[in-house]
């Protein structure tokens, strides 16, 4: 009777050892085919809290640099197209003095061709896109910044009005972090665009009609549409650089998130590994032990 209740509750233990060994080895093996230490974030317990607080910063953060990469793709598109109308001007300075060099009207009408070609040019410009958004519209880059085209007009005198533009008055906005934003891009009525549309329209009229008043007019307006063009491509080059400061900083932040997340949530497979090995020869010798328990016959229990 001794021996058989020994049996008895040799088998059961051998039963519960075997299937906690099969349930850590469930376990084991999804750690090591995914480096993750639980299925389910209610298995981290005591660190569940903690876990949940820095997946959601980690994901604020995520937001923060696809922001900053956004807005940093849309100035690079601004520095771009400011950096093309600065070699426009230069084309059209050669233009300009030339023509006011001819005293020929057939020479200066000759040359209009190419002041209507820079001046469309500048038009096109002005209506750069990026990712189907206007980059001269301001905050609202649905909207054209301007619906008019390039005409052959006499210098409109000073200061250069600025009816053509159709945009929003405030510069886009991302949002950087908590309560935090930065401005980026230029506006399409800056006194550089509106002296550069003048200027470049003035000089076409002025080839055209042999005028030599609105040659100089727009040679003037060119010159100070240069000076201002520099003073934006300043500007720009500073907002890149601070995109890319506050992009780097979150990065930074990022990199030590995913640390403190993998300290929690990752497993050591090589540790790991030697714990399926340790548990699966478990499985064996309880299998071995319950089938050997299981073979006994009567007669070995009267022996």
């Amino acid at each position: 009777m001794t021996t058989r209740i020994a049996t008895y509750f040799q088998n059961q233990n051998s039963l519960r050892t075997l299937q906690q060994a099969s349930s850590n080895m469930a376990l084991t093996s999804y750690q090591v085919s995914t480096g993750l230490k639980a299925q389910r974030l209610s298995d981290y317990e005591a660190e569940t809290n903690r876990v949940l607080t820095l997946r959601d910063v980690q994901d604020r953060t995520n937001v923060y640099i696809n922001n900053l990469t956004s807005a940093t793709n849309t100035t690079k598109a601004v520095e771009s197209a400011l950096q093309q109308m600065t070699d426009l001007l230069a084309d059209a300075t050669s233009t300009a003095t030339l023509g006011r060099n001819q005293n020929s009207a057939s020479t200066r009408a000759a040359l209009a061709p190419k002041a209507q070609s820079l001046a469309e040019s500048f038009m096109t410009l002005l209506k750069s896109q990026y990712n189907g958004q206007y980059i001269f519209s301001g905050s609202n880059g649905q909207q054209a910044p301007t619906n008019v085209s390039a005409a052959s007009t006499a210098f409109p005198g000073s200061p250069v009005p600025t009816t053509y533009y159709q945009g929003d008055s405030q510069l886009p906005t991302v949002m950087t972090g908590a309560g935090t934003t930065l401005n980026f891009g230029v506006l399409g009525n800056d006194s550089s665009f509106s002296n550069m549309k003048a200027g470049l329209e003035a000089l076409w009229y002025g080839l055209q009609t042999n005028n030599v008043t609105e040659i100089d007019n727009a040679i003037s307006a060119i010159n100070q549409a240069k000076s201002g063009l520099t003073t934006l491509q300043g500007q720009v080059g500073g907002q890149l650089n601070t995109l890319d400061l506050v992009k780097d900083r979150h990065t930074t932040q990022q990199t030590f998130l995913k640390q403190q997340l993998d300290a929690l949530e990752k497993v050591d497979v090589s540790e790991a590994l030697t714990q399926f090995s340790a548990q699966q020869a478990t499985i064996e010798a309880s299998s071995a032990l319950i089938s050997r328990i299981n073979q006994l016959s009567l007669l070995d229990f009267l022996r």
